[in-house]
């Protein structure tokens, strides 16, 4: 039986938080189920020469990620197999699918988030991703490593069958399943005096109702539909648009000033876990109105808080993460996006939203989750 788990995580310039926080859950689950656990990723060493040229800084990283690191690997690997070690390997990004030429298939799981720059890098259209000459090439080769895999989790039903239609190896024995992502245990409701302490710097929310987005700045995560929302709802509602994440780009930013609803609008730039949590305890809903998604982590996050949730009408996000907790719109039509939030003005209404999104909530138990992974590993 396996007693020890090496966690392969992301090379930290690339700040990919999303994968930093399912690196900890994983870390934090193995640990609770006896397992002795290391996380290990490229080191820093020719990226931090990137400010003598910046436009180089990519390449210099590469150069951690795929020459350095890979030698890294294959020493951890041999001594553990000199030394007859019980270990077993995740990589937790499946965008690091590449290390598994260096590390025992049998014995090495993947962790798929979703096939999205991957098919974009195919010429797929409704990923709402970009790809470069280079990035082409990269998606090809992180889909080669991912065909080869013995062992591999997919975070959605949705995301596994995706990644199974462009398989390159699809004749080959594997284990692939789904394993939805694990709701961390922190996402709880706060009280109206936590959620005064916690965001006591953002003045501009005292007294005040939101609609909460927490997501990046990326074309796929659909940010002007909510500006375009704000506006129509202004003569129906008077509260603030909170977008938490990362910082709003130059063209989103023209059409706040354009419709005129700058004060409608406050960013929260990286915010903290827990401040997160306070605006889902806070918020009026949480909406997300994504073109494409491998899973979609705020809606239950935001459904654990006791926030309403209304999301895209594609999947995963309905049905499979959302369930029958969520209410669902076109993410090209913001009006429909407003008649579902003003159905929220029916308190009834709104607090039946809220007991099926913390039904919803718990299917994505944290033990149930990491059980399924130590079955995986084991197997």
């Amino acid at each position: 039986m396996i007693s020890k788990i090496i966690l392969i995580g992301n090379y930290k310039p690339d700040k990919q938080f999303s994968m930093y926080i399912f690196e900890v859950l994983m870390a934090e689950g193995y640990a609770k189920s006896k397992f002795k656990v290391d996380v290990i990723r490229p080191n820093e060493i020719f990226g931090k020469l990137g400010f003598i040229n910046s436009s180089l800084f990519k390449w210099l990283g590469y150069i951690d990620k795929f020459l350095l690191f890979p030698v890294k690997l294959l020493c951890i690997r041999s001594l553990n197999f000199v030394l007859s070690r019980k270990v077993a390997y995740h990589i937790c990004d499946h965008s690091n699918a590449f290390y598994l030429h260096f590390l025992p298939k049998s014995k090495t799981i993947i962790t798929c988030h979703d096939v999205l720059a991957i098919r974009a890098g195919l010429g797929f259209t409704d990923t709402y991703c970009s790809a470069t000459k280079s990035g082409r090439i990269l998606q090809k080769i992180i889909l080669n490593a991912l065909s080869g895999a013995k062992k591999l989790a997919a975070v959605s039903k949705f995301t596994l069958n995706q990644l199974k239609d462009i398989d390159t190896k699809s004749d080959k024995i594997k284990n692939w399943i789904y394993i939805h992502n694990a709701l961390s245990e922190k996402f709880i409701p706060l009280s109206k005096d936590q959620i005064r302490v916690e965001l006591s710097k953002y003045q501009q929310l005292i007294d005040k109702t939101i609609i909460l987005h927490v997501g990046s700045d990326l074309e796929r995560k659909n940010r002007k539909l909510l500006i375009n929302m704000i506006y129509e709802l202004q003569n129906n509602w008077d509260g603030i648009l909170v977008l938490a994440g990362e910082a709003l780009n130059d063209d989103l930013l023209e059409l706040i000033q354009k419709l005129k609803i700058s004060d409608r609008v406050l960013q929260i730039n990286n915010p903290t876990n827990i401040e997160i949590i306070a605006l889902y305890s806070m918020c009026e809903a949480m909406i997300f109105p994504s073109y494409s998604e491998g899973f979609g982590w705020p809606i239950i996050e935001a459904q654990a808080c006791g926030a309403p949730v209304i999301t895209s009408n594609k999947a995963p996000m309905m049905n499979e993460v959302g369930g029958n907790a969520a209410l669902y719109a076109d993410p090209d039509d913001a009006h429909s996006f407003a008649n579902q939030f003003l159905k929220l003005k029916d308190k009834k209404f709104r607090n039946e939203i809220v007991r099926l999104g913390f039904e919803n909530a718990r299917r994505f138990d944290f033990d149930n989750t990491i059980q399924q992974y130590i079955e995986l590993i084991n197997k």
